[in-house]
């Protein structure tokens, strides 16, 4: 059995807080063995907030922790508790998008709970496909794919969305964003599937506050749009995004090529 797959498997079978507190402790165990991790995800924060904060690698990794461990309980009933009183956000233009049902493209960028985001639309009665690679880790896959089982929509009729969970990786065809003094590299490939849908993407974000779910859903658009509405979110809640392993993806404007 992997470390991984082994952790995995202990977060979702542990009662409560056990589970959460397991998982924060691994991910503070890896970090701590990763110190070029530690330094990037305080890099990278000055990047995006324009401010320095020795400690938050420290709050990042407790937050993330705690958001692995929740989403290890996808299609629990504490799962389906938190899906079903999430505040959801929706801009107007995607509302009107989603009740004429047609075919939409969303994208979550690892920011907070996006395990929970596929949940959230099949409990409202969308008919949902999800897009995502597999990992390399064989336990970890099957466990994986065993939490996310539920969340789509049986196979019956179209389907009114696809989502794309997506990160600022270098896998598949990638297009650099210039935003604010900085650049992110996104992957194409749900902004083209929606153009040949004549459509855009559209970009939403799930999060944990005051013991609630809240979800943002924008509105259809580009890149750019995806990327400033990433932005404004990380900013607002930076302890909820994966500061790390973004040394190829998220750089000042002046040196990305």
């Amino acid at each position: 059995m992997s470390l991984p797959g082994a952790i995995l498997f202990l977060v979702r079978v542990l009662p409560g807080e056990l589970g959460i507190a397991l998982a924060q402790l691994s991910v503070l165990t890896y970090l701590l063995l990763r110190p070029d991790y530690r330094k990037e995800t305080l890099q990278n924060y000055w990047l995006v907030r324009g401010e320095k904060d020795s400690r938050f690698w420290l709050r990042n990794c407790l937050t993330v922790g705690r958001n692995l461990a929740l989403m290890a309980r996808m299609g629990s009933a504490r799962g389906d508790e938190i899906v079903d009183n999430a505040e959801v956000y929706i801009d107007n233009i995607t509302l009107q998008t989603l009740e004429r049902e047609l075919h939409s493209i969303m994208v979550s960028f690892h920011f907070g709970l996006w395990e929970f985001l596929p949940r959230v639309f099949t409990r409202a009665g969308y008919r949902v496909r999800v897009v995502t690679g597999r990992q390399k880790d064989k336990l970890l896959e099957r466990l994986i794919r065993r939490i996310r089982k539920d969340r789509q929509s049986p196979k019956v009729g179209p389907v009114r969305i696809t989502g794309f969970m997506l990160d600022n990786t270098c896998r598949g065809v990638q297009e650099w964003v210039e935003l604010a003094g900085l650049k992110l590299r996104f992957p194409r490939a749900p902004f083209r599937l929606a153009a040949r849908n004549n459509s855009k993407a559209i970009p939403l974000f799930a999060w944990l506050e005051r013991g609630r779910l809240h979800v943002e859903v924008g509105r259809p658009g580009t890149e750019v749009d995806a990327a400033r509405m990433l932005l404004r979110l990380v900013r607002n809640h930076p302890e909820e995004w994966l500061f790390w392993a973004k040394a190829s993806a998220l750089q000042p404007a002046e040196e990305s090529e």
